[in-house]
């Protein structure tokens, strides 16, 4: 049986506002485009979400290019080239080389804290 959901609540005023919506991975879009709405209707002038893994699954690109949302940012750790092309408003960021860095000090014993204190604007 499926959970379910609570209602979208906004806590808050978003008006005159930029929101972002976090969330871990966005495969099925619906719940972030509902959202989007509520926001703008709240008076949100931009609204971008940010997620970890972008699996944008079916219809997600169309959906996302036919909201309220601004730009949806995720990284490359699932290919979305595809999705890309039908869906503009998808940025991605490169996590390649943090991922490789992280690997190697987990097999040599190094700290991962550096990877975290040592993180300069540009990267």
């Amino acid at each position: 049986m499926a959970k379910e959901k609570p209602p979208i609540t906004v806590v808050g005023d978003v008006g005159g506002r930029i929101a972002i919506i976090v969330d871990d991975i966005i495969d099925d879009v619906e719940d972030f485009v509902a959202t989007a709405e509520i926001l703008k209707e709240r008076g949100a002038y931009k609204i971008y979400i940010m997620a970890t893994h972008g699996l944008l699954s079916a219809d997600a690109p169309r959906l996302l290019e036919d909201s309220a949302i601004d730009e949806v940012v995720v990284t490359n750790t699932v290919p979305h080239e595809v999705q890309k092309l039908q869906c503009p408003k998808i940025k991605t960021v490169d996590v390649s080389m943090i991922l490789a860095e992280a690997i190697r000090r987990t097999h040599n014993g190094e700290s991962m804290a550096y990877l975290f204190r040592n993180i300069a604007v540009d990267d």
